[in-house]
């Protein structure tokens, strides 16, 4: 059975400790996150309302910012493995005391407060999952390997929807963030047991020792910057997620928004969105395990990196049209399951054109300056339209970004070949 596996997924003998051991950890923090992200959406939507999103995005693009610097300032200096067991830890402390404070307090602020808990995780989580696989995979091995380990994130992912839409009447949306506090742990030990058998990831190039602090996260966000300016490959790529950034949030307030008007209660929500989940990445896993390795093989990763973009110029054009569930269910499957199945691993790709010891700032800088940016501009204009309750007007500008983030991605293929 697991030769068997192994040649369906293209993974060879001896890669098969390797694959396996990515393919469970990336299935546990998917797991994780996907009751982080149910019970998030669940209590703010509910407790506060899709209104709120708007402004919401404008307080989620300096908190990113931040928290981003910290994270470039240490980055290239520690291993993969190392910085990932850091991240769980303090995010696990971070989902306690969330639980803690939902159970005992008594201020409302503590859900939006957990919702930018999950945001920020969510993005810091998979660009890190990115650099830790880049650090242990060659070139030729992250073709092959990367649409498997990620779909076992998918797969995590379809548990966790799973497990909303059984125990969310019964346990409580608010009890399910202690799950997510145990994927944590669990992945945690698995990193620690793996390395300390295995010892350091393979291809980890130590930049510059710099003592840490805001000084040096300063410096590593300017040397973020000038990366953009020397590297076309990054400022071309960076330009797409800036485009990507604006139509995903757009796409994302206006599906919620139709999901908020059909479900009244809090635990009804958070099923659907169990159940949205479970199917959604039910699809991008048996895309990724049949179809994403095959494709990049066969027709390149430029081909595979416009199926995202061009998903979402057809969302958008129906949404135009009309504003109803099954166009948000529509939306809901180019952003969960196109984007994680075809744009994800790609992404991944071309950042492995890219030096060794700059790929953890590259990575960096997209969360540092490129998304805060663009999540304020998202959150501005939101904010503004809102009080127009034109959908029509939203979507317009939706499909604006979606067609210069095809454009971008068009610029991007030429700029990967060169």
């Amino acid at each position: 059975m697991l030769a068997w596996l192994s040649k369906v997924l293209l993974i060879r003998d001896d890669e098969r400790p390797l694959a396996f051991y990515f393919l469970l950890i990336f299935l546990v923090i998917g797991w994780g996150t996907a009751i982080g992200r149910g019970t998030a959406d669940a209590l703010f939507m509910k407790r506060f309302g899709v209104e709120y999103l708007p402004a919401f995005y404008a307080v989620l693009s300096p908190v990113l910012a931040l928290t981003s610097l910290a994270y470039a300032a240490t980055v290239d200096r520690l291993s993969a493995e190392r910085l990932f067991q850091r991240l769980l830890l303090v995010l696990g402390v971070v989902l306690l005391l969330c639980w803690l404070l939902i159970q005992f307090g008594t201020s409302e602020l503590i859900y939006p407060f957990y919702f930018l808990v999950y945001e920020v995780a969510s993005e810091v989580l998979l660009i890190h999952g990115a650099l830790y696989l880049s650090q242990n995979l060659e070139a030729q091995q992250a073709k092959r390997l990367t649409p498997p380990i990620l779909a076992g994130a998918q797969l995590g992912t379809i548990l966790g929807g799973l497990t909303l839409v059984q125990l969310s009447e019964t346990l409580g949306v608010q009890n399910l963030i202690l799950a997510w506090f145990g994927s944590l742990l669990l992945a945690g030990a698995m990193i620690l047991s793996w390395h300390r058998l295995k010892g350091p990831s393979v291809f980890y190039r130590q930049g510059l020792r710099q003592r840490p602090g805001w000084r040096t996260a300063g410096s590593e966000a300017v040397q973020g910057i000038k990366l953009l300016r020397r590297s076309n490959l990054l400022r071309v790529s960076s330009a797409a997620l800036f485009f990507m950034v604006i139509a995903f949030y757009i796409l994302n307030y206006m599906v919620h928004t139709v999901y908020t008007r059909e479900f009244a209660s809090e635990e009804a929500l958070s099923s659907f969105y169990g159940g949205l989940v479970a199917i959604t990445s039910a699809a991008a896993l048996l895309l990724q395990l049949t179809l994403t390795g095959r494709a990049i093989r066969r027709f390149g990763v430029r081909a595979v990196n416009l199926l995202f973009p061009g998903s979402l110029v057809i969302v958008f054009c129906g949404l135009s049209l009309s504003f109803t569930l099954p166009l948000a269910l529509l939306g809901s499957f180019s952003k969960d399951t196109i984007m994680p199945a075809f744009r994800n691993p790609v992404r991944n790709l071309f950042f492995n054109a890219l030096p060794a010891n700059v790929q953890g700032r590259a990575r960096a800088t997209s969360l540092v300056v490129v998304m805060p940016l663009a999540l304020l501009l998202a959150g501005a204009f939101l904010w503004f339209v809102q009080h127009f309750d034109q959908p029509v007007l939203v979507a317009a500008t939706g499909l604006g970004a979606a067609m210069l983030y095809l454009l971008y991605n068009l610029r991007m293929n030429k700029v990967y070949l060169a």
